[in-house]
């Protein structure tokens, strides 16, 4: 089984953290994107403050990598991501192609993505949606021409020309969030879940 935190308030952290993630955890997406605050009206309470804490043990716990991407003395926004899945993607040819149009570096894409969202002090760089496993219609059509983007009745993000792709890979994300509460909502310990959730991502 997996060897969590010997503390609740972090395995909480950790099972709000695997809902969220859940997509990326199983190999769906190939990175999610999370801001970790102290608030306690959001769920998992003190986030910032355990995450700093016990970052490598919820790492191990997730069997994901991360990339802190902004912080400042309340929040963190963190990029979550398994190596393997993000790099292939990355090098899809299509995807290579308008990340170096955008002036990314080839094999060092992840490292620009934190230069560029550390930079800023708004918005991060919108490019950041193909890192997300957003399409690339989308992402290039926001990018072009953001007003003719739809915004669908509660889609993920906003949407460039025919809907029907867009909408089949929010689903696939839904569902694996879905499989992923049913598992952790069957009463068997977190350690005992997180065993079968990763069994899960390695058959898929």
């Amino acid at each position: 089984m997996e060897r969590l935190p010997n503390c609740p308030e972090t395995c909480r952290l950790i099972r709000h953290l695997v809902i969220k993630l859940a997509p990326v955890i199983l190999g769906e997406k190939p990175a999610g994107l999370l801001r970790l605050t102290n608030c306690r009206r959001l769920a998992g309470g003190k986030q910032f403050d355990l995450f700093c804490a016990r970052q490598r043990e919820i790492l191990a716990a997730l069997r994901l990598e991360c990339r802190i991407l902004r912080r400042n003395s309340r929040n963190l926004v963190v990029l979550f991501f398994r190596q393997e899945i993000l790099a292939a993607h990355l090098a899809r040819p299509e995807t290579a192609e308008f990340l170096r149009e955008r002036n990314y570096i080839p094999g060092a894409e992840l490292t620009e993505l934190a230069c560029r969202c550390e930079d800023s002090t708004g918005e991060f760089p919108h490019e950041i949606g193909i890192f997300l496993g957003y399409p690339l219609k989308d992402v290039r059509g926001f990018l072009e021409n953001p007003a003719d983007c739809l915004t669908l009745p509660h889609g993920l993000w906003r949407v460039a020309g025919d809907p029907a792709e867009s909408l089949e890979i929010m689903a696939r994300y839904r569902r694996a969030e879905h499989s992923i509460r049913i598992i952790l909502d069957s009463g068997e310990p977190l350690a005992a879940s997180l065993r079968k959730i990763h069994n899960t991502a390695r058959a898929a």
